[in-house]
């Protein structure tokens, strides 16, 4: 069964897929690989145990408390 897991950046994936460990990748990209290059929306998929990532990129800064 396929899943579907959200990355903060694709350098989450320099050891290979986080489900089987393969370094078989496709992307939405032409020609990228997971090596932190990609933008938050891309998706890297696992050629091999057919897991897609969706990278989320960098959360959005949190506002200042006022005391």
């Amino acid at each position: 069964m396929a899943e579907v897991i959200m990355i903060d950046s694709s350098a989450d994936l320099l050891r290979g897929c986080l489900v089987c460990g393969a370094y078989v990748w496709d992307c939405t990209v032409d020609g990228c690989q997971p090596r932190g290059q990609n933008r938050p929306g891309d998706v890297i998929h696992c050629k091999i145990c057919n897991t897609a990532y969706v990278v989320e990129g960098e959360p959005a800064p949190r506002p200042a408390r006022r005391v």
